[in-house]
């Protein structure tokens, strides 16, 4: 069933250099693809000449259908390539999509389809190029008419899935417990040595605290993501003032998230969170020194992703009692989505009452980074914490 004059459909299919990307628009010839389908056709661009898909040479495939290559052919071998598989493809998929019913052969004749197509430079299998295409034009097809994805499968999957050109999820926090490592250590060779000995789990935060960004830069976190391109990296700034200029220099940095102080004034706090959420990374809120949080919070009117319940260093020596607040008040001030992370001498013997406290995130620092065994003291905090992995080599299913 053909929705709002068009339907959209994509499919990514087969392994390089073959591999096939496929994005399709199949809808009414008197709709905008009519049109869009007679103005592709009436004026090409350069190296990106569309073409008609054909069963063999006199005999296009019905519904009509348009091939608009993505890559520029710029030599004999890339259109052999288009000219030859992956247009035999094309045309084979629309075919045995109005057989096998995914189009009705009612519709054939009002319906046109625009197929965008992919096909490697590098790519010299002509079996693998028309197999690929075929079956990413087919599947594409079938999602178009079926309106796949639903808006629930897209909110589902956003925090889970994996983009295979970046090669790496991108975590937004969304499974607590987690282990942020707090790094504050001003020399980038031990600073190395500890990221490599942490454990690769999805639970693991890496923190660049504050002394190792003033000895090297906000930059330092694009140093670390170059270590471990899978892991979140926080830039504790505690930023006080210019807040939308500092979050706009640690995301530019790379970094995931970026920390600011309660005791800024309202509007920088504002400005920078409003940054933060302008750039896709999250806001932390640093409440050392601020006594009561919530009180802040509800002056805000943008609202913190993350609050810090944060005893300082100075303090940890001198103070070993901990003040944990009302993380329930915290969060409903922030609103559901909000994760508490607490910070300052936590030891293995404080962790579950700080997760039975409400606790997010907990911030370890030289119980992790001091260790003469990085890996072992980070998997006795995972341990204790319970943590669970994400699966990220799960098998997808969405035909």
């Amino acid at each position: 069933m053909i929705e709002n004059g068009f339907q959209i459909g994509e499919a990514l299919v087969g392994e390089f250099p073959e591999i096939a990307h496929i994005d399709l628009i199949i809808g009414e010839k008197k709709g905008p693809i009519g049109q869009s389908f007679a103005n592709s056709l009436s004026q090409p661009r350069m190296g990106h000449t569309p073409m008609l898909a054909v069963v063999r040479p006199n005999l296009p495939v019905k519904p009509a259908t348009l091939i608009v290559p993505k890559v520029t052919l710029r030599d004999l071998e890339g259109a052999e390539l288009m000219f030859g598989p992956a247009q035999s493809a094309v045309a084979k998929a629309v075919a045995d999509s109005v057989e096998d019913g995914i189009i009705s052969k009612n519709s054939v004749e009002d319906l046109a389809i625009i197929v965008s197509v992919f096909v490697h430079p590098r790519g010299r299998d002509y079996q693998r190029v028309y197999r690929y295409n075929y079956a990413a034009v087919k599947l594409a097809l079938r999602r178009a008419m079926e309106n796949f994805p639903n808006i629930e499968t897209v909110l589902e999957e956003k925090d889970k899935s994996m983009h295979d050109m970046i090669g790496f999820r991108i975590n937004n926090l969304k499974k607590p417990p987690y282990l942020e490592v707090a790094i504050d250590i001003p020399d980038w060779r031990r600073v190395e040595g500890i990221i490599r000995g942490l454990p690769r789990k999805d639970a693991v935060i890496i923190e660049a605290g504050t002394p190792l960004i003033k000895r090297y830069g906000v930059e330092v976190c694009q140093k670390i993501h170059q270590l471990r391109p899978e892991s979140i990296v926080i830039a504790d700034l505690k930023t006080l003032d210019t807040g939308n200029l500092e979050a706009r220099m640690a995301g530019d940095a790379t970094a995931d998230v970026v920390s600011f102080s309660a005791l800024a004034p309202l509007k920088t706090q504002e400005r920078f969170i409003d940054e933060c959420h302008k750039i896709g990374i999250l806001a932390l809120m640093d409440t050392i020194n601020v006594n009561d949080p919530v009180k802040v919070i509800k002056k805000l009117n943008s609202k913190p992703d993350i609050i810090e319940l944060h005893r300082a260093i100075d303090q940890e020596l001198t103070d070993a009692t901990h003040q944990w607040g009302n993380i329930g008040d915290i969060k409903k001030a922030c609103g559901k989505d909000a994760l508490v992370a607490v910070a300052g001498g936590i030891r293995i013997p404080k962790v579950k009452e700080a997760l039975s406290a409400g606790a997010d995130i907990l911030v370890v620092g030289r119980s992790i980074t001091c260790s003469k065994d990085v890996n072992g003291s980070a998997r006795t905090f995972l341990m204790e914490m319970g943590v669970e992995e994400v699966d990220q080599f799960r098998i997808m299913t969405d035909f």
